[in-house]
């Protein structure tokens, strides 16, 4: 109970902390914003009031003239509105409502340079919420006095800092006062919520306490709330009435199967053991049955393996006879075709030696072209040369020397191709060059592989004339084996007429035997699954009458 009760006040706790908290500090926050919101709000309506009352202020003395501290427009305006004037001409104060503590008037005094700057000197309107008038902080505001274009002066509203704070503060005091009642209506609305769902959880936690100590209880005073949780512990009540009624069936049935159990495994036993009996009486008439069936079936199986060997040897020497002499003379074609392929590789290291020599020869020519075309560059060069020296002796020689000057150039072009052509030429020598020494080191490769063939056939040409000998030595003997096999079938025949009559006999004995002692193997394992059964269901009725006790 007192861990029920730990529990109790734990979820209400909860419950409090995760509503109250955030509501308190979300609510704190809003306060303090909304204060902060409204102070400045307010203080900017302040300010934007003065300033209108300032250009207000400056529009009725404009139209005024009054000599120097007549102040009784002033304090009329100040009467009316509570808000201090002040008439300034150039930079100095002319008339104003505000009095200093000793009861004067600050006439004839300068306004602060900052005022002076931005008013006087930017022709701009000036506000402040903290600017010492007379010795005293204000909220003011200054408005330029312009007269055919020209600042002449300026005109001042302002209220004292102190009167604007401790209305702002009256406002914002209100605002937090209605705030906090409001954050302590909705903790009180929290606290009765959070009330109502710990104890429908209690309530719920009490019946399933309950049933894990076996015991069946409803919840007290029915349904407390209209929500899921109230839905909740109607389904908790409607299922501990139900599992309360199942497991009075289930006890009902556990004694009764209890009962059923115990019978059915006296009986069980006693067929089991009659069983053993009779199935080890046959048993051991099988057993003998079925040695002597074993004897002769393994007798059998031997003659018959002797006739399948003997069969496959006679049936082997005949086709190993034919496979010898078609050995035999493949073999010869085989001596003969490697002769001729020795001869052929023979032939082919001339072709070879020759095909080098050939190529060898036109390296040579190569060379020899490539001599020529050298001798035809440099007969082009000194032609080129010569045609250079004519076209420059027939410029020399101006119009009778024109006609001269053409064969010069046609000269100078037939050496260039000439020269073109032999470079053309060099460059396929070149190749072919490259060419024939490549087909040289093939062909030196291809007469070092002939060789090597040629001497492989000549090892291969030994080995099948020593076959060819073990062949025909074969041929003998297996001649020799067939007629030692056609007397082993003739033993087999007399062996196997003698075996067959005393097998069908021992078959028919032990396969009889065989099959009532299977019978009774069958019947005697089916009373021992029926007693394992019976004892099985034995145990788990007592123990599911143990299990069932749990429930009160």
């Amino acid at each position: 109970m007192n861990s029920r009760k730990q529990k109790k006040g734990s979820v209400k706790l909860e419950l409090l902390a995760s509503s109250l908290i955030p509501l308190i500090l979300v609510g704190g926050i809003l306060l303090i914003m909304g204060a902060t919101m409204m102070k400045n709000g307010m203080e900017d309506e302040v300010l934007s009031g003065l300033l209108a009352d300032a250009m207000l202020y400056r529009d009725i003395g404009m139209h005024q003239e009054a000599p120097e501290g007549d102040n009784s427009c002033e304090d009329l305006l100040k009467a009316n509105t509570g808000v201090d004037f002040t008439w300034f001409e150039g930079d100095t104060r002319y008339a104003t409502s505000v009095v200093k503590a000793d009861g004067t008037r600050p006439i004839g005094t300068k306004a602060s340079d900052e005022v002076i700057k931005e008013v006087l000197g930017n022709q701009h309107t000036f506000t402040s919420n903290n600017t010492d008038v007379a010795g005293q902080k204000y909220f003011v505001a200054y408005a330029p006095v312009i007269e055919d274009g020209k600042v002449t002066g300026m005109a001042f509203a302002g209220k004292p800092k102190s009167t604007v704070e401790s209305h702002i503060t009256k406002s914002v005091m209100a605002m937090v006062i209605v705030g906090i009642v409001l954050v302590v209506i909705a903790g009180i609305v929290v606290l009765r919520l959070a009330t109502s769902i710990a104890k429908a959880i209690t309530d719920n936690l009490e019946i399933i306490e309950a049933l894990a100590d076996g015991r069946f209880i409803r919840s007290e005073g029915g349904k407390v709330r209209n929500d899921e949780l109230g839905e909740m512990q109607e389904n908790m009540d409607a299922l501990i009435d139900k599992l309360s009624t199942i497991v009075g069936h289930i006890k009902e049935t556990t004694q009764a199967l209890d009962d059923s159990s115990t019978e059915l495994s006296s009986t069980a036993n006693q067929i089991s053991n009659t069983a053993d009996d009779v199935s080890n009486a046959v048993q051991d008439i099988a057993k003998g049955a079925t040695e002597q069936a074993d004897s002769i079936e393994s007798v059998t199986r031997n003659v018959a393996e002797i006739d399948q060997a003997v069969s496959a040897v006679t049936d082997n020497t005949g086709m190993l006879a034919n496979t010898a002499e078609d050995m035999s003379a493949n073999s010869k074609q085989s001596e003969n075709q490697l002769d001729n392929l020795q001869k052929s590789f023979r032939s082919m290291e001339s072709s070879i030696n020759d095909i080098s020599e050939a190529i060898s020869a036109t390296e040579s020519a190569v060379e020899v072209v490539n001599e020529k075309v050298d001798l035809i560059t440099n007969i082009a060069s000194q032609t080129n040369l010569l045609a250079l020296n004519a076209s420059i002796e027939a410029a020399r020689a101006g119009d009778a020397g024109r006609g001269f000057a053409v064969v010069a150039t046609e000269i100078g072009n037939l050496a260039t191709d000439s020269n073109t052509t032999a470079d053309e030429i060099r460059k396929e020598m070149n190749n072919l060059l490259r060419t024939s020494q490549q087909a040289t080191r093939i062909a030196e490769e291809v007469l070092g592989i002939s060789k090597e063939v040629t001497g492989v056939l000549d090892d291969t040409s030994g080995s099948v004339q020593g076959l060819i000998s073990g062949i025909d030595t074969t041929v003998g003997g297996i001649g020799t084996i067939s007629s030692s096999a056609d007397v082993c079938m003739h033993a087999k025949n007399i062996v196997v007429d003698a075996i067959s009559s005393l097998s069908a006999i021992s078959e028919e004995n032990a396969a009889a035997t065989e099959e009532t002692s299977a019978s009774m193997q069958e019947l005697n394992a089916t009373v021992n699954e029926l007693a394992a059964s019976a004892s099985s269901l034995s145990d788990l009725s007592r123990k599911l009458a143990e299990d069932m006790k749990f429930f009160k």
